[in-house]
C-alpha cells in the first residue's frame, strides 16, 4: 500500500511537472508570438511610412518641376514678346528715317 501510494505521488509529481512545462512553453511561445506580432506591426508601419514619404517627395518634385516649366515658358514669352516689340519699334524707326531722307531729299 505504501509503495502505491509512492508510485502515486511520484506520478502526480510527473503529472504537474509536465503540466507546468508545457504551460511555460505554451507562454512562452505565446511571448514570442506576440513580440513578433508587434515587430512585423512596426516593420509594416515603418514600411507605409517610408511610402508614403516617398511619394509626397515624387508629388513635391513634380509639382515643382512643373512650376518650373510654367515659369520657363512665360519667361520664354515675355522675351518672344519684347523681341517683337523691339523689331517693330527698329522697323518703324527705319521707316521714318527713311521718310525723313525721302523728304528731305525732295524739298
Amino acid at each position: 500500500l505504501l509503495y502505491l501510494l509512492l508510485y502515486l505521488l511520484l506520478y502526480l509529481l510527473l503529472y504537474l511537472l509536465l503540466y507546468l512545462l508545457l504551460h511555460l512553453l505554451l507562454y512562452l511561445l505565446l511571448y514570442l508570438l506576440l513580440h513578433l506580432m508587434l515587430y512585423l506591426l512596426l516593420y509594416l508601419l515603418l514600411y507605409l511610412l517610408l511610402h508614403l514619404l516617398l511619394y509626397l517627395l515624387l508629388y513635391l518634385l513634380l509639382y515643382l518641376l512643373l512650376y518650373l516649366l510654367l515659369y520657363l515658358l512665360l519667361y520664354l514669352l515675355l522675351y518672344l514678346l519684347l523681341y517683337v516689340l523691339l523689331y517693330l519699334l527698329l522697323y518703324l524707326l527705319l521707316h521714318l528715317l527713311l521718310y525723313l531722307l525721302l523728304y528731305l531729299l525732295l524739298y
